[in-house]
């Protein structure tokens, strides 16, 4: 499996193909331990029926009506339409009571049943939008079975088939079950992980590491225009071993726009620093140079408009690249360029590898049979890591070359003005210890000063956000100034404390202070916890408010789950704590105005009658209840038990109804 990385790191996925038979009841699989140590393809064309119905999971369900397809093919697929596929296998006596497991790859969603129990779930096969698709299972269930007879698989599929704007086709098949033991899936997956992701970070540490220190160069000396270029090499390789690994590691169809994208930049990264390097060391013509940079930037723009047509474009880019790159190296090395050899010998290296192995993978195509040590994993590992370092390895030294050469011809320079004028050299020496010693304690005064306006800098802007919300704070900060907004639709909660007054004089103001700060932290991760926003405390009551400034579709529910969890929280308090406060909340929604008041010790704050109405609300509720009005109750009617109380008179307000807000329902 490894030695086919080679591949997956320069083209990403690859293409399958299968020959078919027919399955049935009377003529089921037949597996034995020998056929799922690696995983057994389930791949015969098996019984199909467009439709659903749990019946169809029945292992006793006739399905003699059927079609019989080959379920694999994503042709077989209508958009927006479950399908369920029965499957017949028999196990012989070497795998009773075996750890089995099935390695499923898919296009959608699924749901398998052996036997009519349900096993496996990968995605979540709803109505409409509300379906979930996930390309893999990465972690199978484990089952077993006891006897020989015929064991059905039924599989309840829900596929995806609009994929015109996915930038790759990130599954060959619509579907692919392999039966496989657990053990050998587990340690075939263990080993690959840890292999794969070791070589993969490897990669992606070294090759970027190497391209910001190169970027470095670059901006140090622009002139240096190859520095940027080996830079962008080294960063592109390191995205792209970070692409690959991501794409490993995916399992939901919504990334793979973003990683193919990502993957296909730094392909075209790594064509467009190649010919620029080469160019820049070896080549004549700017105008080549400027003509294959600007092909790599159509490419770029073309991706927005048909990422097919950019994908195969960017290929034949690659290949012309390497093939002008190499005729550039070996034109420069019979010109005897002293750089020629240097760079030459690790490009060179880079394309026999790379010939080699499509020599190998071509004989092994054609059941050409190859030396056992040539077909190994480690001799696949071991042209891999020869394939990435050589280039980098070359160009290092003839980086390492070049800083020889003006270092030694410095040196001469040195030496002959050592000899003409020794004493005068000395006493430009001193003067020059002497300002570096100046200038190595300003620069030691100026990080001290530097590091200390930072420290104060960091707790100025952590006091900010702990006053502001952040994309206030920010604003605040870019503009100097604050304006305040109107939002249309939140949830506003106040919470107070029962009796606070008598209680007060009870416990004592040291112990009421105690009380009240750990009763609001508490509150505060309350608050983090489900994305609400604190406005402030007011003695003892607690304002805060959701759906701002970030609009939340569910803020009216995120504000009920807080309330409750405030309540669950002082009835656990009061038993360990008996003077504990009893507690009141009200909630209301609708709109309102928030923003900062003042320009002296500024705060956050909101305006409103939804602010009003949420705080009759409270001054209505009662003992360790949640007050909500008509407003809330719409928006949480479906997912939360609430209790009418009628219509109560409010101050300012008239009759309005309300309702207790009791718990969550269940799904």
């Amino acid at each position: 499996m490894k030695k086919h990385l080679f591949f997956t790191f320069l083209f990403l996925l690859g293409m399958q193909t299968f020959c078919f038979a027919q399955n049935s009841r009377e003529k089921p699989g037949i597996f034995t331990e020998k056929d799922i140590e690696s995983g057994v393809s389930i791949k015969e064309k098996s019984k199909f029926f467009e439709g659903d119905n749990q019946v169809f999971a029945s292992p006793k369900f006739d399905d003699s009506a059927w079609k019989n397809i080959n379920f694999n093919s994503k042709k077989t697929y209508k958009k927006n339409t479950v399908y369920w596929i029965r499957y017949y296998f028999k196990i012989d006596s070497t795998l009773i009571n075996k750890s089995l497991c099935f390695d499923i790859k898919q296009a959608g969603a699924s749901e398998i049943y052996l036997n009519g129990q349900k096993i496996e779930t990968v995605g979540k096969i709803g109505k409409e939008n509300a379906s979930e698709f996930k390309i893999r299972n990465n972690v199978p269930q484990i089952f077993s079975l006891d006897d020989t007879e015929i064991n059905v698989i039924a599989i309840r599929f829900l596929p995806i088939v609009d994929e015109e704007k996915m930038t790759i086709n990130y599954s060959p098949v619509a579907l692919d079950l392999k039966l496989a033991s657990t053990k050998e899936f587990m340690d075939e997956k263990i080993e690959m992980t840890q292999g794969f992701n070791f070589v993969a970070m490897l990669i992606c540490g070294v090759f970027s590491a190497l391209g910001f220190i190169h970027l470095l160069l670059f901006l140090f000396y622009r002139k240096a225009l190859y520095n940027l270029y080996f830079s962008t090499y080294n960063l592109s390789i390191g995205l792209l071993s970070y692409m690959v690994l991501s794409f490993y590691e995916i399992t939901d169809p919504a990334d793979v726009d973003t990683f193919g994208f990502l993957s296909f930049l730094s392909i075209l990264a790594f064509g467009a620093s190649l010919t620029g390097f080469v160019n820049t060391l070896f080549g004549r013509s700017k105008i080549r140079l400027k003509i294959l940079l600007g092909i790599a930037a159509i490419l770029l723009i073309l991706y927005y408009f048909s990422t097919r047509a950019a994908i195969g474009f960017v290929i034949f880019y690659i290949f012309f690249v390497w093939f002008e790159s190499l005729y550039l190296i070996i034109r420069a090395m019979i010109r005897r360029e002293k750089s020629a050899f240097i760079v030459g010998g690790g490009i060179l290296t880079f394309f026999a590898i790379i010939i080699l192995v499509i020599i190998f993978n071509i004989l092994e195509s054609l059941n050409i049979a190859v030396p056992q040590i040539l077909s190994s994993d480690e001799f696949g590992m071991s042209l891999l890591v020869l394939i990435v370092v050589s280039f980098p390895i070359s160009i290092s030294a003839y980086l390492g070359w070049q800083f020889a050469s003006t270092n030694l011809s410095l040196v001469k320079q040195l030496d002959e003005v050592n000899r003409l004028s020794d004493i005068n050299l000395k006493q430009e020496q001193e003067k020059q210890q002497i300002l570096q010693d100046q200038n190595d304690l300003l620069e030691k005064q100026v990080d001290e000063r530097t590091f200390e306006l930072q420290n104060e800098k960091q707790k100025t802007e952590n006091l900010l956000l702990n006053i502001l919300p952040h994309e206030v704070a920010e604003e605040l900060k870019e503009n100097g100034s604050s304006e305040a907004k109107y939002y249309d639709e939140v949830t506003v909660l106040f919470t107070d404390f029962v009796n606070f007054t008598q209680s007060s004089e009870k416990m004592g103001a040291e112990k009421m202070l105690v009380e009240l700060n750990e009763c609001f932290t508490a509150f505060d991760m309350i608050m983090e916890k489900h994305g609400l926003e604190k406005i402030k405390t007011i003695g003892d009551a607690y304002l805060a408010v959701c759906g701002l400034p970030i609009k939340n579709e569910s803020h009216a529910y995120q504000t009920v789950l807080v309330a409750l969890d405030i309540i669950d929280f002082i009835e656990e308090r009061k038993k360990t704590h008996p003077e504990a406060l009893d507690i009141r909340v009200g909630i209301n929604s609708g709109s309102l105005i928030a923003g900062i008041v003042g320009v002296k010790k500024f705060a956050y704050d909101i305006w409103g009658d939804t602010v009003n109405t949420a705080a009759r609300m409270e001054q209505n509720s009662e003992k360790g209840k949640i007050n909500i009005s008509e407003s809330t109750y719409q928006l949480v009617k479906d997912k939360v038990h609430c209790e009418y109380r009628g219509k109560i008179h409010t101050k300012g307000k008239g009759d309005m109804d309300m309702y207790f807000a009791l718990e969550t329902k269940k799904d």
